[in-house]
């Protein structure tokens, strides 16, 4: 009998990070998150929360349990492929995203250009629009090394959004604590899950500044007790 296609944009059953596998208190994840859904999440071990994104990105297999993206699990593929789906993904984070030998603006619509049968014109103008939209009269032309980091942390956020990507991960402490990037994120979220995109912000504190104005389906704590249900406070 086949089993049904999964709904799900996103989703992680009896999830266990290989690092935690061994560990006397193993944390199970079991999330699903469809189309159009937002999800907060608090992590509050820094590790954990890197070894999560890199678990829903295909980065990273799991000690155990299943992580789909699509209805497909990350292991049925081979490295090849997973590079392919993850060009349906937009990560706001920092580290490992600004290469040295490009510049902020090449590193932004690198993976746009060359993978997706879109004029450059058409994503110049899309990453334009962003950029305006989180306070920037255009994207940096400059390295990272040279770039003010005010930039870089909304630079960042339009390499997230562009293209229209399927799922949206979010995971920079630096944009968590931007009070002035509140409304543009909570708009360019809103814009996103409109389009049918589903985001996962992945924060240190359910009360992170950036994140004040978006409206999340589901809100999570990850801590000692596993992933449970957890409350903002307003």
């Amino acid at each position: 009998m086949a089993l049904p296609v999964s709904r799900s944009v996103l989703s992680l059953q009896g999830v266990i990070p290989a690092e935690r596998r061994l560990s006397a208190t193993p944390t199970r994840l079991d999330l699903e998150l469809p189309r159009g859904a937002v999800a907060l999440l608090q992590v509050d071990d820094e590790a954990d929360a890197t070894a999560l994104v890199d678990l829903c990105v295909g980065l990273a297999d799991p000690g155990a349990g299943h992580v789909r993206f699509l209805g497909v699990d990350w292991t049925t593929r081979n490295p090849r492929e997973r590079l392919t789906r993850r060009r349906r993904i937009g990560a706001i984070v920092q580290a490992g995203v600004w290469p040295t030998h490009m510049t902020v603006l090449e590193a932004v619509l690198m993976a746009r250009f060359y993978h997706f049968n879109r004029p450059p014109a058409e994503v110049i103008a899309d990453a334009t629009a962003l950029a305006r939209l989180f306070g920037l009269p255009g994207l940096p032309v400059g390295r990272s090394e040279t770039t003010p980091l005010r930039a870089l942390i909304r630079a960042a956020c339009v390499r997230g959004f562009l293209g229209s990507p399927d799922l949206i991960v979010v995971h920079d402490q630096m944009l968590d604590q931007s009070a002035g990037l509140a409304v543009p994120m909570a708009q360019a979220i809103s814009a996103a899950c409109d389009r049918g995109a589903t985001v996962l912000w992945i924060t240190t504190s359910l009360a992170a500044r950036a994140a004040e104005f978006v409206h999340a389906n589901h809100v999570f704590r990850l801590g000692d007790a596993g992933l449970v249900p957890a409350r903002r406070s307003r």
